[in-house]
This record gives structure tokens, C-alpha cells and sequence, in this order.
């Protein structure tokens, strides 16, 4: 079975998941938000647990800010999808503006559609989810009905279009793809609480959402 923990990191409150085969003691990071690497750390210490790979959902900055400082603590791999590679190589806050400093990072795995990631003996699949940016992907257990959606999906809403890379067309397909889920797949979304498909009941009808 599977223990999941949340940790909402700064300065945006991204949830940064540890998901963790005790059994195995083996896990993953889903996101790297700043300023969560003393509470992961104390967490895998806890549940007697090895991070092995840290799962970048997509690019921007406020998922990937803790992530040089993660490498560090956790010594675990970096995987993310290629088309948002250069978000983490030459990290930016663009178009905003804040008085910190971003570490760039060069991922150790480049992840596509249908790539497995392996947290002990459960497999989540990649699903390749573009619309917030060109590189969102989506992580899916099918046997224990998790999805970790990113900033993709998020209760009651989606992922932003408006900054560069966006494309609202692409996140339609995308969210309509994640309605074909079974209902009581539960969802861990990059940020806000948790939810379920059935509860996004919109989601079959998207182009609604994004065209707002």
C-alpha cells in the first residue's frame, strides 16, 4: 500500500507529494516547490524511506524551485517530460519578478507518453497532458485509481493558458481525456486540495472552462 503525504511549498503553496512503498522503502517527489526539503527529509526518515526519482510535472518555476536543494538532501534522479527540459535547465520567473535566485538543473530522465515510473512494486504511467505548457504530464496508477495531474487539473478548475506556452486548444484535449477516468479516481492536484474525477463533472464539457 501506498502513503502519500502532501507538503505545500513556498511561495506559492505547490504541493510537493511523497509517495512512498514502505514495504519497499522506496519512493518518488512529485514536484519541488522551495523551502519542503527539512519536512521531506524528517518524513522519509519517518516512514524509513529512499527517494529515487523526483518527478517534475512540468516546468515552472514554483515546481521546480526546491529541486537543486532536493537532489542534494535525497541524492534521487530527475525526471521530467523533454518539451519542458529547458525550464529546468535555464529556470526563469518570467513574466514576474521576485528577489530570489533560481539553481538550474539538468534532469537525468526524459519522460513521454505512456513511460512508466516504478515507487517499489506500483507503476504510475505518464500521461502527456499539454495545455498549461507544452511538457505537463500527469501521473496514473490505473490499479489503485491515483492520478497526480500537475497543474493540469485542479478542483474546480485548470491550469492557467495565458503564460508562455499555454494553449488552450491542447488543455480541451487534455481534460477531456482525463474525464474518460473512472470516477473514483482520486486526484492529487499541483495545487489545492484533493478531489476526485467524478466530482470535476465539467470536465467533459471543457472548452467552457477554457474559454473563459
Amino acid at each position: 500500500m501506498l502513503e502519500i503525504r502532501s507538503f505545500p511549498g513556498a511561495p506559492l503553496e505547490t504541493n510537493c507529494y511523497l509517495v512512498a512503498d514502505v514495504g519497499a522503502g522506496a519512493a518518488i517527489l512529485i514536484d519541488a516547490p522551495w523551502q519542503v526539503v527539512d519536512d521531506i527529509t524528517d518524513e522519509c526518515a519517518t516512514l524509513q524511506v529512499t527517494v529515487q526519482t523526483i518527478v517534475c510535472t512540468h516546468g515552472h518555476w514554483d515546481h521546480t524551485m526546491g529541486l537543486a536543494e532536493l537532489v542534494s538532501a535525497t541524492g534521487a534522479r530527475v525526471a521530467c517530460h523533454a518539451a519542458d527540459v529547458d525550464m529546468l535547465e535555464h529556470p526563469s520567473f518570467a513574466p514576474f519578478v521576485f528577489p530570489f535566485e533560481l539553481t538550474p538543473v539538468t534532469p537525468d530522465m526524459l519522460l513521454q507518453e505512456g513511460d512508466q515510473v516504478q515507487v517499489g512494486g506500483h507503476t504510475f504511467s505518464v500521461l502527456h497532458t499539454p495545455g498549461h505548457t507544452p511538457g505537463c504530464i500527469c501521473l496514473y496508477d490505473a490499479e489503485e485509481k491515483l492520478l497526480f495531474s500537475g497543474d493540469t487539473l485542479f478542483c474546480g478548475t485548470c491550469g492557467r493558458m495565458d503564460l508562455p506556452g499555454g494553449d488552450p486548444g491542447a488543455m480541451v484535449r487534455s481534460l477531456h481525456r482525463l474525464a474518460t477516468l473512472p470516477a473514483d479516481t482520486h486526484v492529487f492536484p499541483g495545487h489545492g486540495p484533493e478531489t476526485t474525477i467524478g466530482r470535476e463533472e465539467w470536465l467533459a464539457h471543457a472548452e467552457a472552462m477554457c474559454e473563459e
